[in-house]
């Protein structure tokens, strides 16, 4: 066909499809409401793809090279983000070295823990930039893959894979309405790269002569019936409301599931709220019921000692000031592992395999897990100290483990723990000082970042805003670095009194807080998390009790508890009596010596183990080799070819690619042969027809040695010569040398270029 009216048309289509591929980009962006738990993220998020699209448009506007184009994006991309979500850093509009901390500080979070983290999850803080930067990737590449290699479906492949990726990640909200809006909007995109980026001009969409406002109406029409099935049709097919193969979100749970402490925190408040984990007999009314004490910090994450297990008996002795006996009856409904729930500080359990971990002050089933109607009784002592005895109280006396802070604390977090008790008088107002920090300028939110490690830290106390899992490892660290021997308890607050008169205690009750050794009084626990409150702290920490009483409603906060009944079967509030469990129960079928004897190590880490992250490693492994195979071939024309050629060009090009696929299919290295005579090779070696061979033969004959011009027609009719050929050839290639073709670059761009 003539050029002559190419740069018209072209002219006339791309601000359109720039405006389309902005549009998918803001879709998008849109559809990620499914993995967030509001729409705080989204006028940021859009700004910032937005201004990236003005910005890829204007450097195509002055006819920027891709070698300066692609970087100058990159550049921008680094900018914008910097602007819009870390302005207090910035150093005029550039960003600073704090800027640059933040952002690694950000994405080492995200990288720690995106394969325990569970949608919804932050709109602001480290997830939604860390959302923002992929989006600014898809459109680079988006741009690049449309204006630079001419692409069409390439164009959506990014935020198609981002589309796809958090649709199966996200939740269920919106599900049918966002896959509308994003197939509706990729169909606009690509029937409009496609009018953009013709080559040649002809029937399209029943039109000889294109415009696009002639084509228009046929692109709504398309979009729309696109649309209307999608969102019509989809919900109704077989297994379209059913639960999905893979469950991200771990909604169901079972009674093998083991706790991991601070991990597992979270997931049981928000996918479990509602599952019922154990009920709760008490003699007193409400408590904390602990599970495990956590005194080792790496910097990373709490963990449990590796300790061996002794008979429990009667520690009654070991208490250190002289407490008031409690009782309560434990029955497992869907609560695994080993660990058992208990009023601090325990002195007798029934039956006799439930043994004694000393340094995380835990009871444990020895050798066994949980399982559902275990019953379990424990007797405790409750401490209640006076503010007296706290205040006239020394922090000297625990192990060195309890004061130590790993490297890479934060200097904010210790020099931030200094200033704020710098006028408490004792260890136990500087605990105080801190709680009250925590619990007058923080805001509870369970839609945040997971961990407690060093860069976790840094990101609560930037934007102040977590859950129990941030208040207590955060406190913790921040008491150690002034001195004051701290570590993390985690358990469960009372739960819901039923009508039967038992704490009946779901996944939403599971809770963590920290604790501070006093010599001479023991651990004591304080409550720094804001609509939490310790029923068995109240007259030292000045917090009433507390919990999250919203049924499963979401809400976060709950008035005081009551009481139950004052009695409980069995006899184990009668200081003496032997403990034991009604009916008997199935953890004292082993006996006492059954299992192990050591402490079973409970991961808590701000990671997954390798095998959790294998599947992610081979699904992003399968998604760049297709990405691979779909857009390294246009990339690699783009940049090798020349935007316009001379037919005489073109049929050499033909015939070279014709004899690299010929090469491929077995035929032998062109050498120094001529045009003729390696046509007859060819055509005895692979059996490719001599009358397409050798007419392309002498076609680039005469293109090398003829100084006569070739015009369009013959260039034309060289280049469907080298597609017969071709075409012929991939009939008799291997498979393997055929997959090697679709993967390998050296090959490519043989193929493309000649």
């Amino acid at each position: 066909m003539s050029t002559a009216t190419e740069p018209s048309r072209l002219a006339e289509a791309r601000p359109a499809a720039s405006l389309c591929l902005a549009l998918l980009t803001a879709v998008t962006v849109i559809t990620l409401c499914r993995i967030f738990p509001d729409w705080d993220y989204l006028r940021p998020m859009l700004a910032f793809a937005i201004g990236l699209h003005v910005i890829a448009f204007v450097l195509r506007v002055v006819r920027a090279p891709l070698w300066v184009a692609l970087p100058s994006l990159l550049l921008s991309m680094f900018l914008l983000i910097g602007i819009i979500y870390y302005r207090d850093t910035l150093s005029f509009v550039f960003p600073s070295g704090r800027t640059v901390e933040l952002m690694r500080v950000d994405l080492r979070l995200v990288i720690d823990q995106f394969a325990t983290a569970v949608a919804p999850v932050p709109s602001e803080g480290s997830f939604a930039t860390a959302t923002a930067t992929v989006v600014g990737l898809c459109v680079v590449l988006s741009d690049t893959f449309a204006f630079r290699a001419l692409g069409q479906v390439e164009a959506v492949v990014p935020t198609g894979v981002l589309f796809v990726f958090t649709s199966a990640l996200g939740t269920d909200r919106y599900r049918v309405l966002m896959a509308v809006l994003w197939i509706g909007a990729a169909l606009a995109t690509i029937a409009v790269l496609r009018f953009a980026n013709a080559e040649q001009e002809g029937g399209w969409m029943g039109s000889r002569r294109v415009t696009f406002a002639a084509a228009l109406p046929a692109i709504v029409l398309t979009i729309g019936a696109g649309a209307v099935m999608a969102g019509a049709i989809a919900p109704r097919l077989p297994g379209a409301g059913e639960k999905a193969l893979i469950d991200t979100r771990n909604r169901q749970g079972n009674v093998t599931e083991v706790l991991s402490p601070l991990v597992d925190i979270r997931a049981r408040m928000k996918n479990r709220g509602n599952a019922e984990l154990f009920t709760v007999q008490s003699d007193d009314g409400a408590h904390y019921w602990r599970v495990l004490g956590l005194p080792n910090f790496d910097g990373n994450s709490w963990s449990p000692p590796e300790e061996d297990l002794r008979e429990m008996g009667d520690r009654s002795n070991e208490v250190l000031l002289p407490g008031r006996r409690v009782s309560q009856v434990y029955t497992i409904k869907a609560m695994g592992g080993p660990l058992v729930p208990a009023v601090f500080q325990p002195v007798q359990v029934s039956p006799d395999a439930v043994f004694w971990a000393d340094e995380s002050d835990s009871l444990v089933l020895s050798g066994d897990s949980l399982e559902r109607d275990d019953v379990i009784a424990v007797a405790s002592l409750v401490v209640d100290p006076t503010i007296e005895q706290l205040r006239a109280a020394t922090v000297n006396g625990a192990e060195q483990v309890y004061y130590e802070l790993p490297g890479g604390v934060p200097d904010a977090a210790r020099d931030l723990a200094a200033q704020l008790t710098a006028g408490a008088a004792t260890p136990y107002d500087r605990a105080m000082a801190l709680q009250g920090f925590f619990r007058d300028n923080f805001t509870y939110d369970l839609d945040v970042q997971l961990g407690n490690s060093n860069d976790a830290i840094e990101v609560f106390l930037r934007d102040r805003r977590g859950f129990c899992q941030q208040f207590a490892g955060t406190f913790a660290a921040m008491a150690r670095s002034i001195g004051l021997p701290a570590r993390v308890a985690v358990g469960y607050t009372p739960g819901d009194l039923g009508n039967d008169g038992l704490y009946h205690v779901y996944g939403r009750h599971a809770h963590a807080w920290p604790e501070v050794w006093f010599d001479g009084i023991g651990w004591v626990a304080f409550e720094p998390t804001p609509s939490r409150g310790n029923p068995d702290a109240a007259q030292y920490t000045g917090v009433a009790p507390q919990q999250d009483d919203s049924r499963g409603t979401g809400g976060a906060t709950g008035g005081p508890n009551q009481s139950t009944p004052s009695s409980v079967p069995g006899g184990i509030n009668e200081p003496g009596i032997t403990t034991t469990v009604p009916g008997g129960g199935r953890p004292g079928e082993g006996g006492p010596g059954a299992g192990s004897t050591t402490l079973p190590p409970v991961s808590n880490g701000g990671g997954s183990s390798d095998s959790s992250i294998i599947p992610f490693v081979l699904l992003g492994g399968v998604v760049l080799l297709v990405l691979w195979i779909l857009l390294a071939p246009r990339v690699i024309a783009a940049l090798q070819r020349p935007r316009s050629r001379a037919p005489r060009d073109r049929v050499i090009a033909a015939w070279q690619r014709a004899c690299h696929v010929m090469n491929v299919a077995g035929a032998p290295p062109v050498g120094g042969a001529t045009p003729i005579e390696y046509a007859r090779t060819a055509e005895a070696s692979v059996g490719v027809s001599h009358v397409t061979v050798r007419e392309l033969a002498v076609q680039v004959t005469r293109a090398v040695y003829s100084p006569a011009a070739f015009d369009e027609t013959a260039a034309a009719r060289c280049e469907t010569l080298e597609d017969d050929i071709d075409a012929f050839c991939r009939t008799i290639t291997p498979w393997r040398l055929r997959l090697r073709a679709l993967v390998d670059p050296r090959m490519m761009r043989r193929r493309i270029v000649g």
